[in-house]
């Protein structure tokens, strides 16, 4: 086996290991709910990744495992996402106090200025300026998040891979940047920040 391939179970394992330790909550009431958006962009037309999309079916089995009702979707263009993502807000919102909400983005993820972004399949990054037209800031929706009554919020970008996009110009730094998270939110990535991981 490649160090390559290696390094990427691992890091799925350390996602998969994230699910039951943020979970399993002593004080757990009968009427929790639990709500998850997985996706998988593989089919990237600036260039393709082998794992993304199978990853997100992994994750997705393992939350439906753990009682949650599971919202997944592959390859999807800036427009799917966004709309997919909306739709995942909304239904947090009505979901109610007693809500545990996971979203899991497998795929490209980008920095810029200090913020991340997770690239649908379509985007056409040719420089840095870009990068906030094309992709999805990932902290509009975490703010979102937070702003919602939730138990309790996890986001993990499995997205800090070495980037096929903005070849001209400045480069773009590596991995993804340092994100803060609030009281009842965790934020997990698949390698150290400023780094990347296996495709």
């Amino acid at each position: 086996m490649k160090i390559t391939s290696k390094l990427r179970l691992a890091c799925i394992a350390l996602t998969l290991a994230l699910v039951p330790l943020a979970f399993a909550l002593p004080s757990r009431a009968e009427t929790e709910k639990r709500i998850a958006f997985v996706v998988g962009n593989s089919a990237y037309q600036a260039g393709p990744l082998a794992t993304p999309a199978n990853d997100a079916g992994l994750i997705a089995q393992t939350l439906q495992a753990a009682g949650f009702d599971v919202t997944g979707a592959r390859d999807l263009d800036g427009e799917s996402l966004r709309a997919a993502f909306k739709d995942f807000l909304d239904k947090a919102q009505a979901s109610g106090p007693d809500t545990v909400a996971f979203v899991y983005l497998a795929g490209y993820g980008l920095q810029l200025n200090g913020d991340n972004y997770f690239v649908p399949v379509d985007a056409k990054i040719a420089s840095a300026q870009d990068v906030a037209i094309e992709a999805l800031r990932i902290s509009d929706y975490t703010r979102r998040l937070d702003g919602l009554p939730l138990k309790a919020s996890l986001i993990v970008l499995d997205a800090a891979r070495a980037s096929p996009f903005a070849k001209s110009g400045p480069p773009l730094a590596g991995g993804l940047a340092l994100a803060d998270a609030e009281p009842n939110m965790l934020v997990a990535f698949n390698a150290t920040p400023g780094t990347v991981c296996a495709q």
